[in-house]
């Protein structure tokens, strides 16, 4: 696959969650692959109930939304996006704001520039209603997609830590 293919990219909601499971499963393979300190993954189908529940609750908003790329029909990337209210105590900036709950594209798509594009679609939509942010969390040990991220203009703001001391 190449960035020349023809994919087309749709936007909906629930309606293309059935699509989305191969991707989510990939998703979660490589994140297997990436992060095994995290312990197991769950198998398949849990994975997958699990998952899709999150998506049919943020998709309960109406802002919600999924960006599905297919090639020839068969999806081969998306982006889930969620709005909510984002706020600070310390730092002004109130509003609503964007955030990239997924992006995930089947091996073969990774490195065509389809993930960009699918970013830059999702940038579109913040501008276009007036988002105070986008927002998104990676995996720390995916650095492939920290670099990714970082290339598209994305910084690190908060870092999450995680007890490993105790067993």
């Amino acid at each position: 696959m190449s960035a020349s293919d023809d994919i087309e990219i749709v936007r909906g909601r629930a309606e293309l969650l059935d699509q989305v499971r191969p991707l989510w499963l990939a998703l979660r393979n490589h994140h297997n692959k990436i992060a095994p300190d995290l312990g197991p993954v769950r198998e398949d189908d849990e994975s997958w109930r699990r998952r899709r529940a999150q998506y049919e609750a943020w998709l309960g908003d109406e802002r919600a939304f999924v960006l599905l790329a297919r090639r020839q029909h068969r999806a081969v990337g998306y982006a889930f996006v969620r709005v909510e209210q984002q706020g600070s105590p310390t730092w002004e900036g109130d509003g609503l704001g964007a955030d990239l709950e997924t992006l995930s594209l089947l091996p073969e798509a990774r490195g065509t520039g389809l993930g960009a594009r699918l970013i830059a679609l999702v940038r579109d939509e913040v501008e276009r209603r007036g988002y105070a942010q986008l927002s998104l969390t990676a995996v720390a040990s995916n650095h492939d997609a920290l670099r990714f991220y970082e290339r598209e203009g994305f910084t690190a703001t908060f870092v999450v830590l995680r007890d490993t001391g105790r067993r």
